[in-house]
Order: C-alpha cells, then structure tokens, then sequence
C-alpha cells in the first residue's frame, strides 16, 4: 500500500484530509492532503535513515499530529506490523492518540470494529495492528514484539519502563521507534535527545529535533506571549520553549536551599499582622494551619486528622487568638465551619478551589518562594509535599498543579492560602544575600 503525503493548501488536521484511491485493489494509495510546518517537514526527511527519532517539541508544536501520521504510515505501508502508541497513562494514550486517530482514518482500510477496553486496538484489513498502552503498568508491556513504537510524553514516563519494559519489545524485530514529549528535566529523554544532537558514530542512528511552540504557523504568536506572562519562567522554558531547564523537577526546584532555615518555629512569634491558610480534611486526608507574618516567616504550623469539626474550629480560632490577622480558608466544600468561624468573630477569607483560583494560588506560592520572600522551618511533611508537587500541561496550553498520585498535597494548599493574602503586604528580598534568616 503506498502513501504520499501531497505539500498542498488543506487542513492543519492531516488524518482529516486522507483520501483513499481504488480501494479494492491490493496496493491501494492514500493520500495525505497535508501541508506539515518546516519541523514537521525535517522529521519525515529523516524518518528513513534514523531508527530512533526524539522530538523535544513545544506544547502545541504538532507532535501528537506527527505521531499520528506515522502510526497510520507506518500500519498501511507494513502489512502485518504492530505498533505501539504509549503514554504515561491510559487516559493520556486514548485522548491524544486512539480518540484522535481511529475517528479520522478511512473505514475501507479497516477490518472490523476496534477493541475499546484496554489495551483499546485498531485493526487493518492487511494485518496490521495499532495498540494503545500505558507506561503506568509495565507488566503489560512484557513479552511482545513491536515493529515501531510512539512513546508520547516520554520525559514523562520513568526511565525503568523504557529501559526494562519497552526496549526489548523492538529487539527481536529491530523495531524503530519515535519519542514525542516536551522536556522535564534532564532525565532519559534528555539522554536520548543528547545522542540525536552528537556526531558519536556510535548513536547514528539516533536523530533528535528541537523546536519552540513558536514554529507552529498555525499557532499565533500572541497566544504563546501571553503564555509567557501566566505560568512560571521555568514552566514556560520547558513547556514552551522546550529547553532543558538544569534545575531538579517540580514545581518549587531549590526551595530547600532558599527557604528552609534552622530555626524552633514553636518559639517564634514573628511580627505581625498575620497570615494564617487553612486547608480542611477530616478523615483521609488532613487539615492543615500554616501562618506566616508579615515578612513570610512561617510561625504556626498544625497537621490535624480526624477530628470533629469543633475541634478544628477551636484549633482554628487559637491560632487566630494568638497570630492576629486575616484567616485564608479552602471553601471548596459547603462547610458550616467557615460560617461558625465569622460567626465567632474570625475575620474570614473563603476560597473556592478550581483550576483558576488553584493556578493562581500555586504560580504565587512558586513566585513568593523564587524571591525569597517566604522562609520554613524543617517540617518533614511540609518539606516532602513542596518536594513532590508538580504539574502537567493539557494540550490545549492549561497548567495543572498537583502533588503525585497517593500522595497528599494538605500543607502545600494550606501555605499556598498563606502566602497569597500575605502578597498584598509582601516586602520584596526579606530573605536576600546578607540577612540571617534566623535572627
């Protein structure tokens, strides 16, 4: 079966504009109208003589396109091969890639219904098989043979699964295999990236791309500068700019250097007014009190878990007792905690938690904790979670803060709640070169 990708005025959507002629002959042709983007381009002239390809691309760059187009090149042009399309999780490997593929491609070429539970499988009328999988359960990656593997996200996905569990699928069929992710650290992906940039003969057949949201013609430029503005430098340099950035992952990289400073939290009052974020729990997970004054340095700290809620509110209005000052609460749930509490006198400040208000919350925290402006007692548990916490990028460009799954994220919600209300009075380099921390 032949396919031609035609350089023509049509649709961004390449799998939209397949056009399939004489279906019924054996070697059918289809056609892309397609026109690819100058690093769209590169990559399909190097596909023939690299085995490994690895593009470090920017958030809407076109790499789950090309991915696309190659898992559907590759199907038809190899009667009887198997592909793999394989994301960190199941949910991210049938959004970008089964639920945008099978819908597009020409129902002539196929032989019956896909399989949708998982691994979800779309089949072709000359053997081959396209797979769905996911990084997140690499016993199911055991034991087949792959003829050419997509791992979508791959900076995403841990170095143990590519090495132990993915690799060796392509050893007995000399596979190839195509990596498509924006950069997260300097980690396996950047390893691969780094041989596709060297002239080490040994990793010729190793080729990597590099490219900016910015070469996407079909993405304003506006659109990416406002980007710019919203999210954290670093976040932006990676997501966007597909830089490796040197620091550690996470949301707060360096924080410990920075921000932790020995000092006995319990014995110090600070000066005030205070800040004080409280974020609820009661059973699963906990209720967490962090206050700050006015020069970020955190001064109460509580990690309360099943407790009533007059318990908690007694804890709450002690902590308002003894560090005046305005009380951030999570408000997410309709608890009639936060009405006792304004009833009883605390001067309130309810907040809602959704993607907005939670961004908003976090890029300040982050901002806050940059400059220098917040210093922390060495909690374990508040120390862990600012660790851990991180964040994905939709593909559509919206940034999601969370802490890892099966971990909790109470203490950093609760500073988050702090730090923002004590923005408004914040004094620029509080904690800069020269200053004891602990003094």
């Amino acid at each position: 079966m032949a396919v031609s990708v035609d350089a023509v005025d049509a649709p961004t959507d390449p799998i939209s504009g397949i056009d399939v002629d004489d279906v019924d002959a054996a070697r059918p042709v289809v056609k892309f109208d397609w026109t690819p983007h100058a690093k769209q381009r590169e990559y399909l002239a190097a596909r023939d003589d690299h085995r490994f390809r690895v593009l470090c691309w920017g958030r809407r760059t076109g790499k789950s396109e090309i991915g696309g187009v190659e898992a559907f090149r590759y199907a038809v042009e190899n009667p009887g091969s198997t592909i793999w399309w394989v994301g960190p999780t199941y949910g991210q490997a049938n959004d970008y890639g089964f639920d945008k593929l099978y819908p597009k491609i020409p129902k002539a070429l196929l032989a019956e219904e896909p399989k949708r539970s998982k691994p979800r499988e779309i089949y072709f009328k000359n053997g081959s098989v396209i797979s769905f999988r996911s990084a997140d359960r690499p016993d199911s990656l055991d034991g087949a043979g792959v003829d050419f593997l997509i791992v979508d996200e791959a900076a995403q996905t841990p170095e143990m699964v590519w090495y132990q569990h993915l690799r060796p699928t392509l050893t007995d069929t000399q596979g190839d295999a195509t990596f498509i992710s924006t950069p997260r650290g300097q980690n396996w992906f950047h390893d691969w990236f780094s041989r596709g940039q060297s002239s080490d003969p040994d990793h010729a057949d190793v080729w990597s791309s590099q490219a900016a949201s910015y070469e996407n013609p079909h993405v304003p430029d506006s659109e990416i500068d406002d980007a710019a503005i919203e999210i954290p430098d670093r976040v932006f340099k990676q997501e966007y700019l597909a830089i490796f950035v040197d620091e550690g992952e996470g949301v707060f990289p360096g924080f410990k250097e920075r921000n932790v400073a020995d000092y006995d939290w319990r014995a110090r009052n600070g000066n005030g007014p205070y800040t004080t974020g409280v974020d609820f729990a009661r059973h699963q997970n906990w209720t967490v009190i962090v206050t700050l004054d006015r020069d970020g340095l955190l001064v109460n700290f509580r990690r309360i878990q099943k407790e009533s809620w007059p318990s908690i509110q007694g804890k709450i209005e002690k902590a308002y007792e003894q560090y005046p000052g305005v009380v951030r609460v999570d408000a997410t749930r309709d608890n009639k905690i936060v009405t006792d509490l304004e009833d009883a006198g605390v001067p309130i400040d309810a907040v809602s938690f959704n993607s907005s208000t939670k961004k908003d919350l976090i890029e300040n925290l982050a901002t806050r904790l940059e400059s220098a402006e917040i210093r922390l007692p060495d909690i374990p548990q508040l120390v862990n979670e600012l660790e851990l916490y991180d964040y994905d990028v939709t593909r559509t460009g919206n940034v999601r803060y969370s802490s890892p799954e099966g971990w909790h994220d109470d203490c950093v919600d609760a500073l988050a709640l702090a730090a923002h209300e004590g923005a408004t009075s914040r004094r620029s380099g509080v904690w800069g070169p020269g200053r004891d921390a602990t003094a």
